[in-house]
This record gives C-alpha cells, sequence and structure tokens, in this order.
C-alpha cells in the first residue's frame, strides 16, 4: 500500500512538472478543436494556442473561440463591422494576431478615420478556422457571425473549400462528422447531416476529454503526434480508415442522391450566403484565394463565381493576378500560409472593395 501511494505521489509531480515545463515552453498547444454539434468542430474558446508547424505565433483565443481580440455581442454605437469567414488562411495561426489581414485591414482603417477627424471606428472581425469546408463558414455565419451584426461579410474562398462540402458516397464511412450538402433533383441546396447524426456520440460533450483539450499539454502532444501521423505515415491513415469503417459501417445510410459537382454547389453556397448578408442590410465580397500554381478547379471557380458576382450583386475579388504579378512574391507566402508581408498585401487589396461598398 505504502509502495503504491508513493508512486502514485511520484507519477503526479512527474505529471504536474511536465505540464508546467510544456506550458513553459509553449508545447502542446495546438491542440485547439472541440466537437460541435451544428459543425462538427470549433475553436476551444479562450484557448492559448502555441503554433510551430508553418511560421511561428503563440495567442489566445478571444470567449467566442475567434482568432481575434475580444469582441462583445453587440455592435458598438459609431462602429462598422466587418466579418471574415475562412480557413486556416484566414485563421493566420502562422503569424502573431496583430500580423493577420483583418486585424492590419482594422488598424488602417481606424488610423484613416482618426486622420480625417471622423469619430466611426471599425472592427474587423476573424472567425476564420483551419479546416472548414464552405458549406461549414456558411452555417458558422448564420449561427455565430450573424448575431455580431456586420455591415460588410468577407468569404475567403481557398482551394477544395466547394470540394470539401460535398462527399464521395464511396467515403462516407470514413468520412469525418461535419455537415455536408448536395443539390436535390430540383436544384436546391441540401444539408446531409447524416455521417454527424451516425457519430452523434463523438460529438456530445465529454467532461473529462473536454477538460483534457482546454488544460493538459501532454494530451496535446498525444494528439499532435497522431496528427502528423495522419499526414505522414500512410500506414497509420489506413489502419485509422478501417477502424473508422468498421466501427460506423452498421450505422451510417447510403447517400439517396447522386455524385455532386462542387463548382454547383459552391456558387449554390454562395448564393445562399449572400441572401443571408442582404437580409439584414449586410453586403458580401468574395476573396478568391490566390491560384499561383494553378489548380484547374480554383481556375473554374474563379470564372464562375466572378460572374455570379454581377448577378448576385456581391463584390468580387480574385486575388490570383496581384499574387503572381508580385515583384518579390516568394516573400508573401510561407510553404502554403500567408507570411507577414503576405498578410500586408491581402489588406492592402481588400481594402479598395472595402472602401467602395462603405462609399458607394
Amino acid at each position: 500500500m505504502r509502495s503504491a501511494a508513493e508512486t502514485l505521489v511520484a507519477a503526479t509531480v512527474a505529471i504536474c512538472l511536465l505540464e508546467s515545463f510544456f506550458n513553459l515552453v509553449g508545447i502542446g498547444q495546438q491542440e485547439f478543436f472541440e466537437p460541435d454539434p451544428v459543425l462538427g468542430a470549433r475553436h476551444i474558446p479562450s484557448k492559448q494556442v502555441t503554433w510551430r508547424m508553418e511560421g511561428l505565433s503563440r495567442d489566445r483565443f478571444n470567449s467566442h473561440g475567434m482568432r481575434d481580440y475580444e469582441r462583445i455581442l453587440a455592435k458598438p454605437e459609431g462602429t462598422t463591422r466587418i466579418a471574415v469567414l475562412g480557413d486556416s488562411a484566414a485563421e493566420g495561426l502562422q503569424v502573431p494576431l496583430e500580423e493577420t489581414f483583418p486585424i492590419v485591414l482594422q488598424n488602417t482603417l481606424n488610423q484613416e478615420a482618426k486622420d480625417k477627424g471622423s469619430k466611426q471606428r471599425f472592427e474587423v472581425l476573424n472567425f476564420g478556422c483551419a479546416g472548414y469546408s464552405q458549406v461549414q463558414e456558411v452555417l458558422q455565419y448564420e449561427t455565430q457571425a450573424a448575431k455580431f451584426s456586420p455591415d460588410i461579410v468577407v468569404l475567403f474562398y481557398n482551394h477544395k473549400d466547394a470540394a470539401e462540402s460535398v462527399i464521395d458516397n464511396t467515403m462516407r464511412s470514413i468520412s469525418d462528422p461535419k455537415p455536408y450538402c448536395y443539390l436535390s433533383s430540383t436544384d436546391e441546396l441540401k444539408i446531409d447531416n447524416a455521417i454527424m447524426e451516425a457519430r452523434a456520440d463523438d460529438l456530445k460533450p465529454n467532461p473529462a476529454l473536454d477538460w483534457l483539450r482546454r488544460n493538459s499539454r501532454i494530451y496535446g502532444v498525444i494528439n499532435q503526434t497522431l496528427f502528423s501521423l495522419s499526414i505522414n505515415d500512410k500506414r497509420f491513415v489506413k489502419l485509422k480508415q478501417w477502424l473508422t469503417k468498421h466501427k460506423q459501417s452498421l450505422t451510417i445510410p447510403p447517400a439517396t442522391y447522386p455524385a455532386q459537382n462542387p463548382d454547383l454547389v459552391g456558387a449554390k453556397l454562395i448564393e445562399r450566403l449572400n441572401k443571408d448578408v442582404k437580409a439584414t442590410g449586410g453586403r458580401l465580397i468574395v476573396m478568391m484565394f490566390p491560384n499561383t500554381v494553378p489548380y484547374p478547379d480554383l481556375k473554374r471557380q474563379q470564372v464562375l463565381f466572378g460572374n455570379l458576382a454581377k448577378t448576385e450583386g456581391y463584390d468580387f475579388v480574385d486575388l490570383s493576378e496581384p499574387f503572381i504579378n508580385h515583384k518579390r512574391k516568394q516573400e508573401l507566402i510561407i510553404e502554403y500560409h500567408f507570411s507577414k508581408k503576405g498578410h500586408q498585401f491581402l489588406a492592402e487589396l481588400l481594402k479598395p472593395t472595402v472602401d467602395r461598398v462603405l462609399n458607394p
């Protein structure tokens, strides 16, 4: 009994010391997702995150789970709000918070207003979340961002955002539990929550796991290791898919609709978001990720979404040409995500459209 007690005390002390050391040096702080019954996953509110995979940042999400400064829900008087939707490109964990393009844009707009002697203030709210698909971004606006009463909504469309919104019917048994969508036979946009419903237990609150996600750096190291294996180890990926398929194959119903065209689904999602924003008196800006590779599907969508802007009445910003023609374009991107200079350039490219919306 005494030996067991001593071992338990020693193990507890060792864990506490290791947690303290990891916290001091910022190890194990890249675990920042928790399950969400509507979106599949979301940022953990107020979570401290140290990001080292590409670039470096060490900041804390605000109490709403946004990579942003603390914001109140009610819009302050005399304030114009701009909400930014997107994936990791908008989230910008690769640079410190103050260097992300939403904050750079906010500071620029406020400085200009101050220089003109205006009392108008601007808030650029960053709802960007790594891995989000286009349908998640639209649902995020409807369930979260709209509550902040934004005057302008910027959808930062990234490569494959539309493709990630639809599901390959042969992959249903191993797909992530999140919302997908499809077009019905009458061309209506429908949400497919079958995967989330089948794996509802994975999305329910779990006090033990929720506490570990929020507080344990050791848990974060373990999850980060699993994440790295998922990217780099094909055998691990196959094993994980097999386990998921074996667990879920009997519970996930087959799709009742045919394979989808991501381009058409993406266009319908923009139409839906545009109607949502217009309904509250706002204005939508669709900003396209710079297609410097170029990706054929993104090139098609640039044309499709650009033409759609003319008929649906939203503003459209294509970043491809400015990035391709930039004299030092290699300095704008770290590997895939934007550098400090890249975020500064994004803010510069977005601002003229914002100005035009504010001063038609």
